[in-house]
């Protein structure tokens, strides 16, 4: 059995560069590209992000109205959204006066970057007996245990960013809910003769 193998010379192996890798010029280049595409992209990013960071805080307080909501109808309880603008906290509970402790409260900070802003009702305060109002530690939304918004609930929370964006977290119009807005709606809203109640 023969086999034939070719070979070339060795000196044609030898004179050929070979173009296997990329040259340190070629490296620095596309690394010089890559920096200068990076930096025009950064702002578009950053200001992605910020706004995500909105809308994620904007619709986990909507989610936390919907299970306060339902916490109150199957548990028999008034359940209070509070909501502490100045610590950029809030959180769920049963109303104080109900029960000694709630197991299932939360409690959620805001991102950093975004600021709690509260707008009140003009009702009076919840569950007056006698002309005595129930004093109230912390502003919030309060559910009846009927899952009806009490009327002297906030009707507006504004999660703001900066001051380039806002959403607001607002009573709809049938007074039953809450849903998102933007402020510029908030605002006709408001303007038309506010909220059913």
């Amino acid at each position: 059995m023969t086999s034939s193998t070719a070979r070339l010379p060795a000196a044609s192996l030898t004179s050929r560069p070979r173009a296997d890798g990329f040259t340190l010029i070629e490296l620095i280049l596309v690394m010089a590209l890559l920096a200068i595409a990076a930096s025009l992209a950064a702002p578009q990013m950053a200001s992605f992000f910020r706004g995500r960071s909105l809308d994620q805080e904007a619709r986990r307080m909507l989610s936390l109205t919907h299970y306060a909501q339902s916490r109150a109808v199957t548990e028999g309880f008034p359940m209070l959204l509070w909501i502490d603008p100045a610590s950029g906290q809030y959180g769920l509970e049963i109303q104080s006066g109900f029960v000694s402790e709630d197991d299932r409260a939360v409690r959620y900070d805001a991102d950093s970057t975004i600021s709690l802003e509260t707008i009140a009702s003009s009702a009076p305060a919840p569950y007056e007996d006698d002309g005595v109002a129930r004093e109230s530690a912390q502003e919030g939304i309060l559910f009846r245990p009927d899952g009806l918004v009490d009327p002297s609930s906030l009707s507006q929370v504004i999660l703001r960013q900066g001051d380039q964006s806002a959403i607001v977290l607002q009573l709809m119009r049938n007074g039953l809910g809450f849903e998102l807005t933007s402020p510029e709606e908030a605002a006709s809203r408001q303007g038309q003769g506010g909220f059913v109640r």
